[in-house]
């Protein structure tokens, strides 16, 4: 009966033993594509003729470089008349603020009103305010001409183009794709039994099928702490290494090493 006991309890003692022990699990693996740094879609703010583009689909270009041009004949002529406004307001108000003077000296000396001096200055005040109003309509004029050139954000590559010369652009009709291919990421979708395995500055290796499965060091950048309802997955991204021949869109494989 006491072996009996004593040989029960080992057994019981070694099956606890053996469930704490830690398991070696295989590190986490998912799918996902290249993305660049930044994308943007550049649009029109204005309504006007494209007189010029001057890049196409593939083409690389700097930070500041004209890439669409909008005809800005009326423009050019609406920043004149506003600046030949702002002139006169100029002069009006410099004209009211001498006449305002008049009547301060001569209320001083007790030959005019207190509502001829009051009305002096109002129109001093008005002046002033009708040149603030002209200046501003001035800066809005600069402001729309400058809006003809469509100018690149950042250095990057254009991959698309959705205007062509003679074209007629509107309020928020889209230009030109531009990709920052400076920064490349690894995007992918991690399921959520594997999302405590992986945190923030860990590196992985992202294999890349289209370069002959060729294996990169990666490091994670980005976690979104919210998944999916449906899949229940969590969006990841990594940045890769600088190298030659890889590109936004290609397919590969993670592997959540430590």
């Amino acid at each position: 009966m006491t072996k009996t006991v004593i040989g029960s309890v080992l057994i019981l003692i070694c099956g606890i033993a053996i469930a704490q022990q830690p398991v070696n699990l295989p590190p986490p693996t998912s799918t996902g594509v290249v993305v660049p740094d930044r994308t943007v879609t550049l649009a029109a703010k204005i309504v006007g003729r494209v007189v010029a583009v001057n890049v196409d689909e593939g083409d690389w270009v700097k930070i500041g470089d004209v890439m669409v041009d909008i005809g800005d004949a009326e423009l050019r002529a609406n920043l004149s008349a506003a600046k030949a406004r702002l002139r006169m307001e100029e002069l009006n108000w410099a004209h009211q603020e001498r006449l305002a003077e008049r009547v301060r000296s001569l209320r001083e000396q007790a030959t005019v009103s207190a509502e001829n001096l009051d009305d002096a200055n109002f129109k001093v005040a008005a002046a002033e305010q009708a040149v603030a109003s002209a200046r501003a309509e001035v800066a809005r004029a600069r402001a729309m001409l400058d809006e003809t050139k469509i100018r690149a954000p950042f250095d990057g590559v254009i991959i698309r183009k959705d205007i062509e010369t003679g074209d007629v652009t509107s309020p928020g009709g889209p230009l030109l794709v531009l990709e920052d291919h400076a920064i490349l990421k690894f995007r992918t979708n991690v399921k959520e039994q594997d999302i405590p395995r992986i945190e923030k500055g860990q590196t992985i290796t992202v294999t890349i099928d289209a370069l002959d499965d060729l294996a990169l060091d990666a490091t994670i950048t980005k976690i979104v702490p919210s998944g999916d309802l449906s899949t229940h997955e969590f969006l990841v991204e990594a940045t890769l290494p600088a190298q030659d021949k890889l590109y936004p869109g290609m397919f590969g494989k993670a592997e959540f090493t430590r």
